[in-house]
């Protein structure tokens, strides 16, 4: 199947322009780290996660009152689908105090998870809990937990780095993946944070899908200009890869394309559990993409025009 018929893109051509929408998103996902904006979901901070099922549609700004009168921090939404009548409230370390305040901060989240149902229980008894689910994470395996999902991922990167140079017989070819993944996850961290979804182990699995997908991309263009290079020695490297964009341009738009609706579908009917995993994927799917076109394979081709760019002619001596 070729749904583009000899394309002849000028991809590296436009990359220096492209490349300012890159510089603004990964400043963001930066920023957004920097700045303490990235929600973290309760695997990964301190607090506690209930998951309440109600008799009726349950009316969250009353539910506010009543957790907020003993545990005055606390996080209230819906949770799935209106139908199913749950709410998910989230209890951070600043509501210790409601479980009294004692020694041990994983059983004062504990107590702090029974006081706010027992407030319910008193002033929300026309609508009575039926069911509920608690997930507490104490301060010690939080932190723990974020230092583990931090060494994951940058040690997949640099095993990538390693395998592609080698593979490729050139560190430059491992780098530029390397790097477009890295864009990836810093992109889909930036994006993740703009539209309010908590980094949880859902979402870091995503993320590490993404880097999977896009170095996968990256390198079925790579492999492709190393054909090339074999049968067009003298072409230069510049307008060897663009060349190989475009050749595998159907393959690109197929693969990805294809990838981009499955996910869609997840997203829309997946419900809300795998909610920030889908979109944390279909933001990588669309970046992965425009990454290994516009951030891998110029950086390739940069270093090779900077290599084997011809010496400046020495200058004149003096009569």
């Amino acid at each position: 199947m070729e749904i583009l018929k000899n394309p002849n893109f000028n991809f590296l051509g436009t990359a220096r322009y492209v490349v300012i929408v890159s510089v603004i998103l990964v400043a963001g996902g930066i920023y957004a780290v920097a700045s303490g904006k990235v929600r973290y979901g309760v695997e990964f901070s301190e607090g506690t996660q209930l998951v309440l099922q109600f008799q009726t549609t349950p009316a969250v700004d009353r539910i506010r009152d009543a957790v907020a009168a003993v545990s005055p921090g606390a996080e209230i939404q819906t949770f799935g689908n209106l139908a199913d009548n749950k709410v998910r409230v989230r209890l951070g370390p600043q509501d210790r105090e409601a479980g009294g305040g004692g020694t041990d901060p994983e059983s004062d989240l504990e107590a702090a998870a029974r006081a706010a149902l027992a407030a319910l229980a008193n002033d929300y008894a026309d609508n009575a809990v039926i069911e509920s689910s608690a997930e507490i994470v104490g301060p010690t395996v939080g932190a723990e937990l974020r230092e583990k999902a931090i060494l994951l991922v940058s040690l997949g990167l640099i095993a990538q780095l390693i395998y592609i140079g080698v593979r490729f017989k050139g560190g430059v070819w491992g780098a530029g993946a390397a790097l477009a993944a890295l864009h990836d996850v810093v992109v889909a961290i930036g994006v993740l944070t703009f539209f309010g979804y908590e980094i949880t182990l859902n979402v870091i699995a995503a993320l590490l899908t993404l880097v999977g997908y896009s170095v996968n991309d990256t390198i079925v263009i790579f492999d492709r200009a190393r054909e090339n290079l074999r049968q067009r020695r003298k072409v230069p490297m510049t307008e060897l890869l663009n060349d190989s964009i475009n050749q595998t341009l159907t393959r690109t738009v197929i693969t990805s394309g294809t990838t981009f609706l499955a996910l869609m579908g997840l997203y829309v009917f997946g419900g809300e559990v795998l909610r920030g995993f889908s979109f944390a994927l279909v933001v990588g799917t669309i970046v992965g993409t425009y990454s290994t076109m516009f951030v891998a394979i110029p950086l390739v081709g940069l270093w090779y025009a900077r290599r084997n760019k011809p010496a400046a002619p020495a200058a004149k001596a003096a009569l």
